[in-house]
């Protein structure tokens, strides 16, 4: 979309001045009538005037952020014509089944916008989209990302690892330097490599997600171990520069067919698990990843942010926001067409967090867990419950890989898992 941010009317008396050497005529002002770019209120605006347009043409907002939306009409035939669209600021992206509509919606969109369609999706906010319809694949990478990175910070040249970090990495506080000898041109550089790589892990590299997460912690005042560690990343990726996430048609988890577990296509599932008190705070880490067309399309690594007394609990709360993720992603499929037949599973390897869950008992020793946690209770009871459980061997949760530093070869089996490779 061109000039996206000039189209809105402004609502708030805005007053500006002349730009350069202009001067205006005394006793005269100029009042925005239209939002302009560097207005706080800019953004905003196009995204209520866009959805507005959106709303009128017959789409319908499937997520309730203003991001996604979905249109569907119904033929004589009973067959149904959809398109899906997701749109990112003055950028969209749009699928459809049905080319005639497609075009319909783009000359309607043209006549109240300046837009231009690139046709077929190749690069997206600087992710490269492979497509191959004939087999039902698409291919999400960053591999010029990752060029454009490791040349930033001068190490384009260097010696790639196996991993993006050592295992059962522990990094501490105890390592940075005094806050009187902290250096400010160290720190912004630590500071610029770590959003260069958060970018990276919430694309396509969830492979690189607790790595990076470990280095984060110390954005303030990183010592030599956390800037080493970092480096170790940059590493990694000079490694894997080509690596990327890969979907196929009527593929599901992998993870699944290991348990015996069966599921159908376009159907979630999903692992979680968690780090015991693997901090130097004591505090866990949990990890999980939601699973559709044999590759992850959410995964998280974070903290959790109370300390967790036991391996249970700690398990519990990842299970739990896991159950949260899922639950959402699940209306939205279900919004865009892709109804969920049966509960999501969920991958677990502890015994006593799947007994929690399914309610068997051990009330006196979960009491003291928040009650918002306990919420996944609900979404794995009843007669359609939203979530199931089942248990899996620890070599084999693909979600280890979000908890902790890994040995090559266990890194690179859930990698492979988590991937779609």
């Amino acid at each position: 979309m061109k000039g996206a941010f000039l189209i809105a009317e402004c609502k708030e008396r805005v007053y500006i001045n002349l730009p350069g050497k202009y001067r205006l005529p005394k006793g005269k002002v100029l009042q925005c009538r239209r939002l302009i770019y560097g207005l706080k209120q800019a953004a905003h605006g196009w995204n209520q005037m866009f959805v507005k347009w959106l709303l009128d043409y017959g789409f319908v907002n499937v997520d309730n952020d203003g991001v996604t939306f979905v249109k569907n009409v119904k033929k004589g035939d009973e067959s149904v014509s959809k398109i899906l669209l997701s749109i990112h600021v003055d950028d969209g992206l749009a699928a459809c089944n049905d080319k005639a509509m497609y075009k319909e919606f783009i000359a309607a969109m043209s006549k109240d916008f300046d837009l231009s369609d690139s046709g077929e999706l190749k690069w997206f906010l600087g992710g490269k989209v492979e497509q191959d319809r004939e087999n039902g694949i698409v291919r999400l990478s960053q591999e010029q990302y990752c060029n454009d990175v490791l040349k930033r910070f001068q190490m384009d040249d260097c010696t790639p690892v196996d991993t993006p970090c050592e295992a059962n990495l522990h990094l501490a506080a105890s390592d940075s330097p005094p806050l009187d000898k902290r250096n400010a041109e160290v720190v912004r550089n630590y500071q610029q490599l770590i959003g260069a790589c958060m970018y990276l892990t919430c694309f396509t590299r969830g492979d690189c997600s607790f790595a990076v997460n470990q280095c984060a912690r110390f954005m303030s005042n990183p010592g030599p171990t956390h800037i080493s560690a970092a480096k170790r990343i940059l590493r990694y990726l000079a490694g894997t520069r080509s690596l990327g996430i890969t979907y196929r048609r009527g593929a599901v988890d992998p993870s699944l067919l290991s348990v015996w577990v069966r599921t159908a296509p376009n159907q979630l599932s999903a692992s979680a698990d968690a780090d015991h008190a693997g901090a130097d705070d004591r505090r866990s880490v949990s990890g999980w990843a939601i699973m559709l067309a044999g590759a992850m399309i959410a995964w998280s690594s974070k903290r959790q942010p109370v300390t967790a007394i036991s391996s249970t609990e700690s398990e519990f709360y990842s299970v739990s926001q896991c159950a949260l993720d899922c639950v959402y992603l699940r209306r939205i499929m279900e919004l865009l067409g892709y109804e969920q037949t049966a509960p999501t599973h969920i991958a677990q390897d502890n015994n006593a967090c799947i007994f929690l869950v399914k309610g068997s008992g051990m009330y006196a020793r979960a009491k003291h867990i928040d009650t918002r946690v306990h919420r996944v209770r609900e979404f794995a009871a009843g007669d359609k419950p939203e979530v199931q459980l089942y248990k899996i061997a620890g070599e084999c949760q693909p979600a280890d890989i979000f908890t902790k530093g890994l040995p090559r070869v266990a890194f690179q089996r859930h990698r492979r898992t988590i991937m779609g490779e």
